[in-house]
């Protein structure tokens, strides 16, 4: 989604592939990314559609994303990780670019 001059890309529920760099070589990097980060476990049943954390950093680098909005983690419990798991590891496996992840609060807006 193109909104005045900052770009949003929804990834809905994905397996981590070479999709991600296909977009960005048709649309350019985008601002803000909310990727899928829970639900990955085991993983021969759900990775063709949901992606774990260290995938969803991988996608976030493909995009050239300015902003990883975690998403699809902590409320249902649909998989074998624990509910608390995901973030985690996101947060462990992204200290690099720590500063490019957006945790949203329940309820709180994302100002583009």
């Amino acid at each position: 989604m193109q909104w005045k001059d900052k770009s949003l890309y929804f990834a809905g529920d994905s397996g981590y592939n070479g999709h991600f760099k296909e977009i960005r070589a048709q649309v350019g990097p985008v601002d803000y990314a909310l990727l899928p980060i829970g639900a990955y476990d085991p993983p021969f049943i759900m990775q063709a559609s949901h992606m774990n954390p260290e995938e969803a950093l991988q996608a976030f680098a493909d995009l050239q994303g300015g902003a990883l909005v975690p998403m699809h983690f902590g409320t249902f419990d649909l998989s074998d990780e624990p509910a608390g798991e995901p973030l985690r590891r996101l947060l462990a496996a992204g200290a690099p670019r720590k500063e490019a992840i957006r945790v949203l609060e329940v309820g709180e807006v994302l100002d583009l």
